[in-house]
């Protein structure tokens, strides 16, 4: 079972994002409170599979969830979701250890 954070302010958009992956048996929605000054340190203490952001939103502040993310080396699945460009980015956190320019490159690169 994949465990999943919807960083949204409370709206239609979260709501309904919410219920529609309820209905999938193989996820679990793990951020039942809704205050985003505590998203970070949900996010630290659920550490959730995927968290799926609000990229429509302009006053959501992002930074501290990345930082986090990357920091702590959670490996967690950042999908931003804008309905307005009706697209989804994605960001993997992926580690690799670098030994040479080469290393660097490949991660680049590929």
């Amino acid at each position: 079972m994949k465990s999943v954070f919807v960083l949204s302010r409370p709206s239609l958009l979260s709501q309904g994002i919410e219920r529609l992956l309820a209905q999938e048996a193989r996820l679990e929605i793990v951020n039942p409170e809704k205050d985003l000054s505590t998203a970070v340190e949900s996010i630290q203490k659920h550490r959730p599979d995927v968290v799926i952001v609000n990229l429509d939103d302009p006053e959501l502040d992002l930074s501290p969830a990345f930082l986090c993310i990357l920091k702590e080396r959670l490996g967690i699945r950042v999908i931003g979701l804008s309905l307005k460009e009706n697209c989804i980015s994605i960001y993997r956190g992926e580690h690799k250890e670098i030994r040479q320019v080469d290393d660097l490159l490949d991660a680049i690169l590929n």
